[in-house]
């Protein structure tokens, strides 16, 4: 009876706190929206991430436009056989989400300018602002991009001529949706859009010059949506839309377009050279990106019958790189876990003497969620207890009686309480110094990817012989985390879920669970949305 009471009483102080959305740096449409792909976006460093949480980064300024350049690549129809055009896509954001907000508006600015990739004669420039609105409900986030037309512009070259936008008969409507947890934002999006273009013939303006020059106006209809995730150590969005081009030329052309971009971190041991010198070697952060797209015409012309009904395009793979030292952990050698302690003092997710590391250790509570929330890169802040007004007590900056704001884990337990997946127990303590048992463990990190509905199976047979030792309300999290290759059963087939969580097994947890972060989840959308040969 007892174990039942303690296990009600732990999971109503889980309840208790609110699925907040913590809101982490993240931006949306860096492919934009017409079918191109670029780099994509930016994954933090180690050296930012710890810059940010000592407050010596000048980029943390609030208020200021913040842009954005990368390399682009579009395939353009407007000539019949499609044309590639190459060059740069400039993102401007005036601000983002508040992340106390329920609603408000923002603007963003996508400009593109590139050229033909063959002859370089022929270009493409673009001009799209648009004002973005959004709601939120819950964990999730609703967008509405509404385009200014006064400041939308286009022009397009190819070899039958130039084709301007205009805008007033022109229309672009575009609407997403956000799920954001502490670890993990997935979002969706829908695209309808029609174009209407002026051709514009060569200087004389002869209909039947020899170029194959065409008048009147080209209508282009877009109908489509996209899929992606964005964490600290990956991120992928893939579009899937269908294109109809209509003009006295082309008479109907129609194809689906499938741009996609994946980017991830990956960490690796290098050795040094030469063997004699200072240290071994060290870990290389590598931070990867593949960018492609395939189409598929649906309808074409009959001049068209030679060109092929589908085609692929790949940009150039691009590798940043960052050192990371490799610590003195000697005295480990050939534990169990030893690469996994390696990894997480090399990345600053363990932190301190690794001297006085002990592996067998129980790890406690707050250390625990202290290591989770540098895994995750869940945003901190500076610690700046609010003062209160004459006469009235000072607000308090946790919800946990016990959890002194003067340590230095402070600002993690109070990100992980404001993301929602710190807990508490019944009396309204933290027990920061108290060992985590590893189904408490194991509950919090499943919690911080927001996953814990893939364990919502009530059938699934429990690969744990001692699976009835689970509190009721660690179940699904235990079943997501096993389905997520974050835990397995030991050698005897045990979790041992009431046992205290040794600082070995929570490095080796906190490794996979990185793994899924950076692999995982990517070839979960590469086998189910992605459909371009990597």
């Amino acid at each position: 009876m007892k174990k039942i009471i303690f296990g009600l009483t732990i999971l109503a102080a889980m309840l208790a706190f609110p699925a907040l959305v913590y809101a982490r740096p993240h931006r949306i449409g860096d492919m934009g929206f017409h079918g191109g792909i670029s780099e994509s976006r930016h994954l933090p460093r180690t050296l930012e991430t710890i810059l940010l949480e000592q407050g010596n980064n000048n980029r943390r300024g609030r208020g200021r436009n913040n842009t954005f350049e990368m390399a682009y690549n579009e395939l353009v129809f407007f000539a019949g056989e499609p044309m590639l055009f190459v060059g740069t896509k400039e993102i401007t954001l005036d601000a983002a989400p508040s992340p106390d907000g329920e609603s408000g508006t923002y603007r963003v600015e996508h400009n593109v300018e590139a050229i033909d990739l063959d002859t370089g004669e022929f270009s493409l420039e673009r001009n799209m602002e648009w004002d973005v609105q959004y709601r939120r409900v819950g964990t999730q986030i609703i967008y509405t991009y509404v385009l200014d037309n006064d400041r939308w512009s286009e022009m397009i070259t190819t070899p039958v001529g130039e084709f301007e936008l205009i805008p007033e008969l022109s229309s672009f409507v575009i609407s997403i949706i956000r799920d954001e947890t502490p670890g993990i934002c997935f979002y969706r999006g829908d695209i309808s859009a029609r174009l209407v273009f002026d051709n514009i013939d060569d200087e004389d303006g002869d209909e039947d010059d020899e170029d194959g020059g065409f008048f009147g106006q080209t209508v282009v209809e877009k109908t489509g949506h996209f899929f992606g995730f964005a964490t600290a150590w990956s991120a992928t969005e893939t579009h899937r839309t269908t294109v109809t081009i209509t003009n006295s030329h082309l008479g109907a052309l129609q194809y689906q377009i499938r741009p996609s971009v994946t980017v991830n971190k990956d960490l690796q041991f290098v050795h040094n050279e030469p063997t004699v010198i200072t240290f071994q070697g060290n870990y290389r952060e590598m931070h990867r990106s593949v960018a492609g797209l395939r189409y598929d015409i649906l309808i074409k012309p009959q001049f068209m019958w030679d060109v092929p009904d589908y085609g692929t395009h790949s940009m150039e793979r691009f590798n940043v790189f960052e050192q990371l030292p490799a610590p003195d952990l000697s005295f480990i050698s050939g534990h169990p876990a030893e690469d996994d302690i390696h990894r997480l003092f090399a990345m600053q997710i363990l932190q301190g003497d690794p001297r006085f590391f002990v592996p067998n250790q129980a790890i406690t509570r707050g250390q625990f969620l202290t290591a989770l929330a540098r895994t995750i890169k869940l945003p901190v802040e500076e610690v700046t207890p609010p003062t209160a007004r004459r006469g009235q007590q000072p607000v308090a900056l946790t919800l946990f009686a016990d959890v002194d704001s003067n340590r230095p884990e402070f600002r993690y337990i109070q990100a992980v309480q404001r993301a929602g997946i710190a807990f508490g127990r019944a009396d309204g303590k933290f027990y920061f110094d108290y060992p985590i048992s590893r189904q408490e463990a194991i509950a919090v990190t499943v919690r911080a990817l927001g996953l814990t509905n893939l364990g919502a199976n009530p059938t699934v047979v429990s690969p744990f012989i001692d699976s009835d030792d689970i509190a009721y309300w660690a179940i699904r999290d235990v079943n997501a985390a096993h389905i997520l290759d974050i835990i397995a059963p030991d050698e005897h087939g045990n979790l041992h879920p009431r046992r205290a969580m040794s600082k070995a097994e929570a490095a080796a947890m906190l490794n996979h669970l990185l793994d899924y972060m950076r692999n995982g989840i990517v070839s979960h959308y590469s086998e189910q949305i992605v459909n371009i040969t990597r």
